[in-house]
């Protein structure tokens, strides 16, 4: 699944050519992309003729603000892509389930073989009525993250956006240490921290040298500053090289692009191999249904 920067590659690629464009159509051919409307025509409606203003992100969500208000949320799921095109002559891929046609000219197409993606447009709540945004997130002292969640009441759920929201080490520590499940756990459940995922958990943790099933609750303070410092370093290296594309090729940016973060994991899908550091084997293990990679010498 595309994870947060994977999902920061496709939006900035996308805020460079997008805002300021009118969507003239929408062509949907799969409506289970579109499934929180009730049909592909109210989603249509509320997009055709609207202009983009800005593209935005939080979490693994795409928000796209339009003129009349409202915004685009576009979920890849875990196969989703967007990708551009000049024109209905382009070569459509399979399972291409959604085509916007600009009145600028070009298109930009929406393909997820699994359809685990979606797409719906939010309505902005009515002035003066209070939305509810999670406990963590309200942690924040500053960015856009706070905005975003009180225009998308969908995305208000959302935990600490690491890009998006500003934390100290401190706030960040009030979380680990009221949690007494296992760090990867707390670092993938989107209620807590939004955007990271399978592959950056076990990067992050790396390189922080912290063991995937260490209880939150059970860091020392130079662990947690540790920890906030590599959630930062780790996502913003990987967004600096288009995020990672696995050996599916599941992941391409707008333009068919792959990442190539992938050529510097530490660990995620290295099982047996030899530990860049310690030269010990990197190790496997099924937690909560999904593969772990760590080193067992270099992480505690």
């Amino acid at each position: 699944m595309p994870e947060l920067p994977e999902v920061e590659t496709v939006r900035a690629s996308l805020a460079r050519d997008l805002v300021g464009r009118k969507v003239k159509s929408v062509v949907l051919t799969n409506g289970r992309v579109v499934r929180r409307h009730k049909t592909a025509k109210d989603f249509r409606t509320l997009i055709e003729g609207h202009a983009i203003k800005s593209v935005d992100r939080l979490g693994k969500n795409l928000v796209l603000a339009l003129d009349n208000g409202t915004h685009l949320v576009i979920h890849l799921g875990m196969s989703g892509q967007l990708l551009r095109a000049q024109g209905p002559k382009d070569p459509k891929p399979k399972h291409t389930h959604a085509v916007f046609t600009f009145s600028q000219g070009g298109e930009l197409r929406f393909v997820d073989p699994r359809t685990f993606g979606e797409m719906y447009v939010s309505i902005p709540p009515p002035e003066g009525s209070e939305v509810e945004i999670s406990k963590f997130a309200r942690l924040s002292i500053g960015g856009d993250g706070l905005g975003i969640r009180k225009a998308v009441p969908e995305l208000a759920h959302l935990g600490i956006d690491p890009f998006e929201d500003q934390i100290g080490w401190d706030r960040f520590a009030a979380i680990l240490r009221s949690r007494s499940t296992p760090l990867k756990a707390v670092l993938t459940d989107q209620d807590i921290i939004a955007g990271i995922g399978n592959i950056y958990a076990d990067e992050i943790l790396f390189g922080a040298g912290l063991r995937f099933d260490r209880p939150s609750e059970s860091l020392s303070t130079i662990e947690i500053r540790r920890l906030h410092r590599a959630i930062s370093e780790i996502l913003t290296e990987a967004i600096k090289y288009g995020g990672s594309t696995l050996d599916d090729e599941q992941f391409v940016d707008p333009d068919g692009k792959p990442g190539t973060y992938q050529q510097f994991h530490q660990v995620y899908n290295r099982e047996g191999q030899a530990c860049y550091q310690c030269r010990q084997p990197i190790v496997r293990e099924v937690f909560r249904g999904r593969s772990t990679f760590y080193c067992p010498k270099c992480q505690s």
